[in-house]
């Protein structure tokens, strides 16, 4: 299971983070300048020749340009510089002449160059912070439904109500009177998801299916190899379902009413 969150957590990680670890930071050590983002870092040696002066970015070539998290390769002054800024434009920026060209934007630029070139250390960051607007957290709206779900540790329930079995999904509900309702026994395995859910534990949704009529199957399952299964036909659709004891909920059905 915590597998399958990785890929829905890189987005949310992504843009939270730089929030999270106040980036981007400027670290002032040993007369060296280390300029680090969430996913790369460089270094400024002592000596460096740098400039103090206002400047617009005019394009992202790779990186990050959300509001206070300006970071990557953009182009300055019609040549491409590592950027480690918080989106300020057109103000007082540090340009150090690096290969290429590093654009910082530290609150206090006088303060940076003075620890700086006196040999001392101290941790810097713009003045303002990484924040997220509407269109990022826009982004994140399709996710909360799907972590919702894997966080939850969703899982199929079977439950006799009076003379019906009712199964419980993460999403649904089903309930099959025993009058009406036919119980068969397979060992088919559940075949492709055609529709629906399928991680280990849970498979919920339409699977094809070699033991039912018609190839496929409703599954509300647990495995999609178990010993034995059980198939209820309700209505004209078969559902795949995999109770701690199929033989015995198939006799169930099978019993007066």
């Amino acid at each position: 299971m915590p597998l399958l969150l990785l890929p829905l957590l890189v987005v949310p990680v992504l843009l939270f983070a730089p929030q999270a670890l106040r980036l981007p930071v400027y670290t002032v050590q040993g007369g060296q300048i280390t300029a680090r983002s969430l996913a790369s870092r460089t270094s400024i040696p002592a000596g460096t020749p740098v400039q103090r002066r206002p400047v617009t970015l005019r394009g992202k070539l790779i990186g990050s340009d959300l509001p206070g998290y300006t970071v990557g390769t953009f182009w300055v002054d019609q040549s491409r510089a590592a950027v480690y800024s918080d989106g300020s434009q057109g103000k007082g920026a540090l340009v150090f002449a690096t290969q290429p060209p590093t654009v910082l934007t530290p609150a206090d630029p006088d303060a940076l160059l003075r620890v700086w070139r006196s040999g001392g250390s101290g941790d810097f960051r713009p003045a303002r912070p990484a924040q997220l607007s509407w269109p990022e957290l826009l982004v994140l709206l399709p996710l909360v439904p799907l972590l919702a779900f894997f966080l939850s540790k969703p899982r199929v329930r079977y439950a006799q109500d009076g003379d019906a079995l009712v199964v419980r999904t993460w999403a649904s509900s089903t309930r099959f009177p025993r009058t009406g309702t036919t119980a068969t026994l397979t060992a088919a395995p559940l075949g492709l998801r055609l529709f629906g859910t399928a991680i280990p534990g849970y498979y919920s949704g339409t699977f094809s299916s070699a033991g039912a009529s018609g190839g496929h199957v409703q599954a509300a399952a647990g495995s999609s190899r178990p010993a034995q299964a059980l198939l209820l036909t309700h209505r004209g659709r078969t559902f795949y379902l995999t109770p701690q004891d199929p033989a015995a909920l198939a006799a169930w059905f099978e019993g007066p009413a």
